[in-house]
């Protein structure tokens, strides 16, 4: 870590070298004042102190004093390292060195600069180097030390002529096998490696990975695909995996990720010297030649594992927003065309051209450096294809059809404009010296942007996507649907976005599988091969606070968070397939009403057990919940005004021998729906195959509930659990489409994982698995739950509490009605134990062997063209 002030600015002898810097002179060759050496010593002063933006100021106003003077300019190279200014700390460091070659603090500040880009290799030189210069150098032995040990490497050879392990023919893909060409459909599935309670950056172990490798390829892909740079073990797994099974190897398509540029300016020095970095480290890694240093949010290491030659293609970037790429056309009318050495372009936009540019950049250093070549494509989607979409409105379209109609304009949608702006891969050309070829890649589901579900469903959407593209291969990326109980958007074919059983993933994951290859795209991959705990969704983002502890616990509700062929899970904390075989594990669990209520918490559900004590089910169950304040909520049952209850509560829980249903206090439910005046008759509503519970369809619009005040209240009345997911619209041609949303609180029957509660017939007792964000808890793992500022501009705010408490009444089939607690006693209070290590397993869901079925058709499909 870089210290408060650079080490040889602690010896006087050093530092009045840095003051007077050689009788630095002026512009002019006149003396520098003594005033810069003033600013010089006062901004090492507030540097000391960690003022780093006022010693930044300090030190460029002298450097506008005195250009030449080396204490200012090192000074504001380390201010724009602490800054994170790496570009313009190099440049500053490098123009020191200029005057002074020997500079060591100037040697020591490019290392730093080289370390925290990733630059390993330059890093150990430079802070070896400063080591010769100065033995006693404390950091740059401490940066050697935790740089480590280089490994030792054969020489580069690089072959006389150029080499290339696949490229594309036409609209597929060709790999080299045995001297000659043979076609390659990709059947591949993407990677993210984020377990529970890590985030992306952080990295399973070689066994893992090398588990995982060998069950992709006994499901049946030939294709793994990766965002972006794992760590060593990984690209050795592999390797180790093909170098056993050279008759059916794994490819490997490779990312090279980024965050969005500042200010949307994708020319943007300093941002695009660090993607090229990023870009190089890749190359170099699959080639078993990078040395990538520790650096924050991402991983590092020797890689020596040299997978080149199954490495199928790049896939370069990320699903770019489209205000981001409209802004920049926008600032760069004129920009249409490029001729590069391996690339062209032309009658593009200045994003086409921007990305046909960074695709040369990554052809060009592997070309250069190692006469490699294969396949490169950007990331895009939906939003940014080039197809023109007549559904699909922007925001300001939107708006101005609403005033024509006469109806409201102060409602925004939060929403993309889909078809505002284009990307287009067939605009960029390979030329004679790029051998390899481009491909179009597109993450593309069933059921977002609603123009796909409107506009003719997915199978249309891919046709017409594969029509612009007749000449280029296409890859669908990025496809599939989670098996949440929670769901974000809803499709015309039944391809939800969540709300699936995992028998029904499992259907709809192997039919998209067998579409995309109908359509004649040139592969797909699909999405994803584990559920991944940290993943965000715009439905219940807000309900999952703090964000950044969401790693540690799975939300149901949450459909980004399992797409996974292998389901994540939390560990049972009752071992038994079925409730009799759990019946005596809950009977070692602490009643919170003697045998008749128990519960117990875990990284996904509130558990809670019925026991009615020999008298058989009753005709209803309910259990209160006390989430947030015992003075507040409900101190009614749900339609039962003749009962008082001896607290309040926020949600209730109705089970029937044929139903249960989660219930909110009207001032505790997060989401307020509004109808508002219909505009434009007939209202069309979107089409929906196999339609979730409750769902309902109309001009509704929906809200935050805000400020979230839960207050005492003596009636009976309870929200459903509503919620919009596919909000209402208007067409180009001002057709009004109706918002369509469905009930949350409905818990399906029936065993996990696709069922939230079961009765054992001969007892009469209940099991029932609550997901967490349906009672408003926010963080299970910190007994955190939902509530609000008086400001509604904060929104949501996460809040502490110490325990649930929790009351429970059972009318039975003789009319008789039993409540607890019983008389004076007092409310009994669940409390759990918080947790920063979550407990998990890893479990094949059914896709598996879905998947593994369709991939061996497609095996002879392609064998049969």
């Amino acid at each position: 870590m870089l210290r408060h002030f650079p080490m040889n600015a602690l010896r006087s002898t050093a530092f009045a070298v840095f003051l007077v810097a050689a009788a630095c002179s002026s512009q002019d060759d006149t003396p520098c004042p003594l005033a810069a050496d003033t600013r010089v010593a006062r901004g090492w002063k507030l540097y000391r102190n960690d003022r780093i933006d006022d010693a930044t100021e300090v030190f460029e106003e002298a450097l506008r004093r005195c250009p030449a003077h080396l204490g200012a300019t090192v000074g504001a190279g380390y201010g724009y390292l602490r800054g994170n200014r790496l570009v313009e700390a190099r440049r500053q460091f490098e123009r020191a060195l200029q005057h002074a070659p020997q500079t060591v603090d100037a040697l020591q500040g490019i290392g730093l600069v080289a370390s925290r880009r990733g630059n390993g290799r330059e890093a150990r030189r430079l802070f070896t180097q400063v080591l010769a210069l100065a033995p006693d150098h404390a950091e740059a032995r401490e940066q050697l030390d935790r740089l480590g040990t280089p490994p030792v490497r054969a020489p580069l050879e690089v072959p006389n002529t150029l080499v290339l392990a696949s490229r594309t023919c036409g609209d597929r893909f060709e790999v080299a096998a045995r001297g000659r060409w043979r076609p390659f459909y990709i059947k591949g599935v993407n990677l993210g490696a984020a377990l529970p309670g890590r985030f992306p950056s952080q990295f399973p172990d070689s066994l893992t990975y090398a588990g995982w490798i060998a069950e992709i390829a006994e499901m049946g892909a030939n294709t793994i695909r990766v965002y972006t740079i794992h760590p060593p073990h990984f690209y050795e797994a592999l390797a180790e995996h093909n170098r056993t099974h050279t008759d059916r190897p794994l490819w490997l398509v490779h990312g090279v990720w980024a965050e969005l540029p500042p200010d949307h300016d994708f020319d943007d020095p300093a941002w695009n010297e660090q993607f090229s970095d990023e870009m190089q480290y890749v190359v170099d890694l699959i080639h078993g030649r990078a040395d990538i240093a520790p650096r924050p949010g991402h991983t590092s290491g020797f890689y020596t594992a040299d997978v080149s030659r199954w490495t199928l293609a790049y896939i370069l970037g990320r699903e770019w927003e489209p205000f981001a790429v409209d802004t920049f056309n926008l600032n760069h009318p004129n920009r249409s065309s490029w001729h590069g050495a391996y690339l062209a372009i032309e009658g593009g936009t200045a994003m086409d051209v921007w990305l046909t540019q960074i695709s040369e950049r990554i052809i060009a250093y592997e070309s250069e450096t190692y006469r490699h070549q294969r396949p490169v494509a950007y990331t895009s989607w939906p939003t940014l294809d080039p197809l023109t979409h007549p559904t699909e409105t922007t925001v300001a379209e939107e708006l101005a059809i609403r005033k024509s109609l006469g109806g409201d304009t102060t409602y925004v949608p939060q929403e993309y404009d889909n078809d505002l702006v284009a990307i287009d891969p067939n605009l960029m050309r390979a030329t004679e010296a790029f051998r390899a070829g481009v491909f179009a890649s597109y993450h593309a589901y069933p059921y977002y942007p609603d123009f796909i579900v409107v506009g003719g469903g997915y199978a249309r959407y891919l046709r017409r996507l594969k029509q612009h593209h007749r000449d280029m291969p296409v890859v669908i990326a990025e496809y599939g649907v989670p098996a949440s109980l929670g769901l974000a958007h809803l499709s015309d074919t039944g391809w939800h976005h969540g709300g699936h059983t995992e028998a029904e993933k499992a259907r709809i994951d192997a039919e998209s599988t067998a579409l995309i290859h109908e359509v004649g795209m040139a592969g797909g991959m699909l999405f994803a091969w584990i559920d991944e705990w940290f993943k965000k969704n715009w439905v219940v983002i807000d309900l999952e606070l703090p964000r950044d502890r969401a790693r540690f616990w799975l939300s149901r509700l949450n459909a980004e968070q399992q797409y996974g062929v292998i389901a994540i899970e939390p560990v049972p904390r009752l071992d038994g397939s079925t409730l009799a075989d759990r019946l005596p594990r809950w009977q070692t669990v602490p009643g919170l009403y003697g045998e008749a209520l128990r519960a117990l918490a875990d990284e996904t559900y509130l558990h809670l057990c019925f026991d009615p004590g020999g008298r058989g089910l009753p005709d209803t169950l309910l259990v209160g919940l006390d989430v947030v304040d015992r003075k507040a909520g409900t101190t009614r049952w749900p339609g039962k005004a003749d009962v008082r209850l001896p607290i309040g509560v926020e949600f209730a829980i109705v089970a029937t021998p044929n139903e249960v249903r989660v219930l909110a206090d009207p001032n505790a439910n997060p989401f307020q729906i509004e109808r508002v005046p219909v505009l434009k008759e007939p209202v069309t509503v979107p089409p929906v195959t196999s339609p979730p519970p409750g769902m309902f369809v109309g001009p509704y619009l929906q809200h935050y509930n805000l400020p979230l005040r839960t207050k005492r209240r003596d009636d009976t009345r309870y929200d459903s659990l509503r919620v919009i997911i596919n909000r209402r619209r208007f067409a180009r041609d001002r057709t009004e489409y109706a918002a369509v949303g469905y009930d949350r609180s409905v818990l399906p029957a029936g065993a996990a994982p696709d069922g939230f509660w079961e009765v054992d017939s001969a007892s009469g007792i209940m099991e029932i698995r609550i997901p967490w964000t349906l009672i408003n808890v926010v963080d299970p793992s910190s007994l955190q739950v939902l509530s609000s500022t008086a400001d509604t501009a904060d929104g949501f705010v996460p809040r502490q509490i110490e325990s649930i408490g929790m009351v429970a009444a059972a009318r039975f089939a003789d009319g008789s009605w039993q409540q607890w607690p019983v008389g004076r006693a007092p409310v009994a209070q669940f409390r759990w134990e918080p947790w920063d290590e979550p407990r998990w397993r890893a479990r094949r869901r059914p896709v598996f062997d879905a998947m593994q079925r369709v991939f061996s058709r497609l095996d002879e499909r392609v064998a049969g063209r």
